[in-house]
């Protein structure tokens, strides 16, 4: 007896074998496919049941696939002393170009923020609790559209309070506000040459990435 409907893939055994408790009898594919990620326990704490994601398939350029987070492992598996989770994703539609055993990536989504203010996350600087962006001397002069400037002044600190944050962008509680020129990055750390941005209001969503094997 089966305990979901689905398609027979594979017999693994013949009329009158001998079989136990242990032995696979068949495989069978459910008609609901699932897409099985691992993520480490830092990322899956953020993760629960019924959370939005979107998959990607190396074998199918362009294809993504919209699903939803539908169990969480209790009891991590340690391998070489990382303790990894499995955490599986139904899927929202069914595509008959994935097939079982297909890699696959997926991106979950933990947080949605909508009309927040946003920085890249290259810019935040900590000093021990403290989180702080640097900004250009408000006396210094340069070109409104130049994203790549020679700065003539030393930089100044300023602290900020940071919310939510993903690889690429991270919330601005306090400190900034929108429009103002931040540092996002040094081209060269021994010359004066920085990088210009300026902070955006915007939507942010808070992505945890994870491959499927």
């Amino acid at each position: 007896r089966s305990p979901f409907a689905g398609t027979i893939a594979k017999v693994s055994v013949k009329n009158l074998d001998s079989v136990s408790s242990g032995t696979t009898i068949a495989t069978i594919v459910t008609n609901q496919k699932l897409a099985e990620i691992s993520l480490n326990e830092v990322d899956v704490a953020n993760v629960k049941i019924g959370q939005k994601a979107s998959l990607t398939f190396d074998a199918v350029d362009g294809l993504t696939i919209s699903g939803k987070v539908s169990e969480v492992d209790t009891v991590g598996t340690v391998s070489q002393g990382v303790v990894n989770y499995s955490v599986k994703i139904l899927f929202d539609t069914q595509d008959s170009r994935i097939k079982p055993g297909m890699s696959v990536s997926a991106s979950i989504i933990t947080d949605v923020k909508s009309d927040v203010l946003i920085i890249p996350a290259s810019a935040v600087k900590s000093s021990g609790n403290i989180s702080y962006v640097e900004t250009p001397d408000p006396s210094e002069v340069f070109s409104q559209t130049n994203t790549s400037v020679k700065l003539q002044k030393p930089l100044v600190k300023k602290q900020i309070e940071t919310g939510s944050a993903n690889s690429m962008s991270v919330e601005i509680l306090s400190g900034l506000n929108e429009g103002d020129k931040i540092i996002a990055r040094s081209i060269n750390q021994s010359s004066t040459q920085t990088t210009i941005q300026q902070s955006s209001n915007n939507r942010s969503s808070l992505r945890i990435p994870g491959m499927g094997f």
